[in-house]
């Protein structure tokens, strides 16, 4: 998973630092992000919905007065 790190990170298999872009395992990533430490850059899929539009009230027309 790639993250995008927010803080400096250090642990056994090293130094990971702010600003870095790093392909990490999931477990790992998900514990930096769990942390605040990281970022994700997966992207991230949108459902969308269709959403029907509302009818407007239409207003009958009177007609037009007649000038005296």
């Amino acid at each position: 998973m790639k993250v995008r790190m927010i803080k400096t990170a250090a642990g056994p298999d090293g130094v990971w630092m702010t600003g870095g872009i790093y392909d990490l395992p999931d477990a790992l990533a998900k514990q930096f992000i769990g942390a605040n430490a990281a970022i994700s850059l997966e992207p991230v899929p949108i459902e969308t919905e269709a959403v029907e539009a509302q009818e407007k009230a239409v207003l009958p027309r009177g007609r037009a007065k007649r000038s005296k």
